[in-house]
């Protein structure tokens, strides 16, 4: 299948799988409380896997540390924005804490940016770009989850130290260890069993997940919400995407004054990973932790659409 077909056809599953989730609940199929469930097997089980996998395929070098370092730290300096401008345009609080966590992790992985880096540069860009995601295991733990805890009304305040080292602690945190894992065994050169490279079977699981990640966003949507949220959107898309850009730039012009700069497909899959639409993972906490979860559905849609509209085909006629 050429890229194109990929791309295309990648594109309606999640189109179809969000219409599907949207009208299961409309005609009661099923409730919108599934999603919670569903949304932490994806965040715990589904992403580390596919992580575990692909960073396994790959041969680590030592300029390839910078891409998860990076991106944490960009991670960390994007939230800092979100919250310190809702501050200036939310009074309730946990509606600063959905922007927070909103723009933080981006949709690095298989179900967006991650899958448009495997269809340009193949297995070898998906490791590389998984290398660089795995910087989301960590932000999703110690950054995500203690935002999460932070903002919310229902949690006891505590100090923020405390908080993620309970986070580190979690069940919640196995992606983190699985990722962990496959570094460790590429580095040891342990080789992969054959069979993931004889069938596609990493491919299938990265549609799986499309679906299932897809389908439960549908669930949880509620469309007229959008004009009420439109605050939050324009600040969503203009950090996520705008902001992200700039600062994603900067990080990596500052690896060129050290002795391990990002360079050839390392720097290209950094560069577009810096303006990306919000991550899942934004819609898994608002669920795990009960923060405004329809609102989150919505603003993980729209941030979507205007990256498959507008981003995705400039990224393809740039780096395609």
């Amino acid at each position: 299948m050429t890229v194109e077909a990929k791309f295309v056809f990648s594109i309606c599953l999640i189109l179809l799988s969000t219409v599907a989730g949207y009208f299961a609940r409309r005609r009661g199929l099923l409730q919108e409380k599934h999603a919670t469930p569903i949304m932490t097997v994806v965040a715990v089980a589904g992403y580390p896997l596919v992580g575990f996998l692909a960073i396994w395929k790959i041969s680590l070098q030592w300029s390839d540390a910078w891409l998860p370092a990076m991106g944490f730290i960009q991670a960390i300096l994007m939230a800092l924005l979100a919250l310190w401008i809702a501050r200036w345009l939310f009074p309730d609080k946990v509606e600063r804490g959905l922007l927070g966590f909103s723009c933080g992790i981006g949709n690095h992985g298989v179900t967006m940016a991650g899958f448009v880096v495997f269809l340009l540069y193949g297995d070898y860009g998906l490791g590389l770009n998984t290398l660089y995601a795995l910087y989301t295991s960590f932000a999703l733990v110690l950054l995500s989850y203690t935002i999460a805890q932070a903002y919310s009304p229902d949690i006891v305040p505590q100090p923020i130290a405390k908080l993620m080292i309970k986070n580190l602690l979690h069940w919640r945190a196995m992606g983190l260890y699985a990722c962990m894992a496959g570094i460790l065994f590429s580095v040891m050169g342990v080789r992969r069993p054959a069979v993931i490279d004889d069938y596609p079977i990493l491919d299938i699981i990265i549609y799986v997940l499309i679906v299932v990640v897809y389908f439960t966003v549908g669930l949880r949507l509620h469309l007229p919400h959008l004009l009420e949220m439109r605050k939050a959107i324009i600040s969503l898309i203009a950090i996520r995407h705008g902001a992200g850009l700039v600062i994603g730039l900067g990080l990596a012009g500052l690896t060129m004054l050290t002795p391990w700069p990002l360079t050839d497909l390392a720097w290209k899959v950094f560069v577009i990973q810096s303006s990306v639409p919000m991550g899942v993972m934004g819609v898994a906490v608002a669920n795990m932790f009960h923060l405004k979860p329809q609102e989150a559905s919505a603003l993980f849609v729209v941030s979507s659409a205007f990256y498959l509209l507008l981003g995705i085909p400039l990224v393809l006629w740039i780096f395609g």
